[in-house]
């Protein structure tokens, strides 16, 4: 039986930011390391700790997705043009 004090509000990531989910998860990590959790509560605290940790995940690697995007698209505009050393003189 879970007692009251060991419930672990649910974290409902469709509306979290990167920066509110990792503050989260540093917060768990925090708690987890102190130790002195019923056993219930730690698996309830590691349970949310990967959730926030893959939420964020996902959202680094789109971020790295824009970017690389965005510099694709950049490159494009700013291709190199080789530099011809034999110059031709009259």
């Amino acid at each position: 039986m879970t007692k009251e004090k060991d419930k672990v509000e649910e974290i409902d990531t469709k509306n979290l930011d990167f920066e509110t989910a990792l503050e989260k998860l540093q917060k768990i990590v925090e708690d987890l390391e102190k130790g002195g959790l019923s056993l219930d509560k730690t698996l309830a605290e590691f349970s949310q700790g990967m959730r926030l940790l893959k939420f964020c995940h996902q959202k680094l690697d789109k971020a790295e997705k824009k970017i690389e995007v965005m510099l694709e698209e950049d490159n494009e505009f700013t291709k190199e043009v080789p530099f011809d050393s034999e110059i031709e003189e009259d």
